[in-house]
């Protein structure tokens, strides 16, 4: 028996023994997927018995057909070195697969138990997002390996590649923008569902929905505000949710000239005090704060627990100022103004 006939046989029998290690390793997998703890250990084992069972068979076959290709008068077969280049081109995918298994696993295991916990539902439309760019790109890795491998120049497709994404980075900067906004708003969370945020323009509202593209905020006139994400990031907004829903309310006022300012502020003291709204720690204060041109002009601050009970306490506060001061005779003066008419030198009055 010559030398070649006999590393064919001996590549019959090594591939006989790798079905067979194969086989065994199945076995050993479905028990080890079966008897491990749950989660990210079990679920990478169950979803990648099969790929490593081919992953086994692929890459035992490379090998052995490497063995024969050693001969001068093998290595010269295209059958053969098809054959290997199939193999080859089989083993980089599965790896590849293989790589694309475990990156899934975690991601559909954050969406499953991390992300309905979240406040926002940026996570659940950003990473599948992240999973479909992650098959492209382990995939793209993997065809430039295999075209490597049978001596492609890949020069010319990735230079069409990267012009071709760079184009398309151009045509959707906007999009892209918004998609990176999103992810920083998701990262560094300046705002939640729930918070009442105060944007540039003045507008005042509650977030409702932080997606991928855009944050909306539901007005006090029950209006939708849309925002992208990238102007969200550069604006100044104002969360008056963060780090607590406590409030501070300055409400100026103004009583007459003539009035006696500590009876006054004795009265003001006294309503915020019996008000169970106002909070006692930091205590509420009232200031006489500047001369006005029609009155005395007063600032009365106070803390209350949560903003979104501001009006309704500040109808309260206002209601019984009112009717203290009419039964107390202090008054609040209108704007007004006194005109002296000077007459012409050589008229009377």
């Amino acid at each position: 028996m010559s030398e070649i006939q006999r590393q064919v046989l001996f590549t019959f029998i090594y591939s006989f023994l790798i079905v067979i290690a194969a086989q065994l390793l199945l076995r050993l997998w479905s028990k080890l997927s079966t008897h491990a703890p749950s989660g990210i250990p079990s679920l990478i084992l169950k979803s990648s018995r099969m790929p490593v069972y081919y992953s086994v068979l692929i890459i035992g076959f490379y090998l052995v057909f490497q063995r024969l290709l050693v001969f001068p008068e093998l290595g010269k077969s295209v059958g053969l070195k098809f054959i290997s280049g199939v193999f080859y081109s089989a083993t980089v995918l599965l790896i590849s697969y293989l790589t694309y298994i475990v990156f899934n696993v975690f991601i559909n295991w954050y969406l499953e138990k991390i992300a309905p916990r979240t406040e926002t539902r940026l996570d659940e439309e950003f990473l599948p997002l992240l999973n479909r760019l992650l098959k492209i790109l382990i995939f793209f890795i993997a065809a430039t390996i295999i075209l490597s491998h049978f001596k492609v120049n890949i020069t010319g497709f990735l230079a069409t590649a990267g012009i071709a994404s760079l184009a398309v980075a151009f045509a959707a900067q906007e999009t892209l923008a918004n998609l990176i906004s999103g992810f920083t708003i998701m990262i560094d969370k300046p705002f939640r569902l729930g918070d009442r945020v105060q944007l540039p323009s003045g507008e005042i509202g509650d977030v409702v929905d932080i997606g991928l593209r855009s944050t909306k905020i539901l007005s006090f006139d029950h209006n939708i505000i849309v925002i992208p994400n990238s102007e969200v990031t550069k604006a100044q907004l104002v969360n008056y949710s963060y780090p607590t829903p406590r409030f501070k309310i300055r409400t100026p006022l103004g009583v007459a000239y003539g009035s006696d300012l500590k009876k006054v502020k004795k009265i003001l003291q006294e309503i915020l005090s019996r008000n169970p709204d106002v909070l006692n720690d930091p205590p509420p204060q009232v200031f006489f704060t500047e001369f006005g041109d029609s009155s005395l002009n007063l600032l009365i601050v106070y803390w209350i627990e949560n903003y979104q009970d501001k009006f309704k306490i500040i109808d309260e506060i206002n209601m019984e100022i009112d009717r203290r001061f009419a039964s107390e005779g202090v008054e609040i003066p209108f704007p007004q103004r006194d005109i002296h008419i000077i007459p012409p030198e050589g008229k009377n009055e």
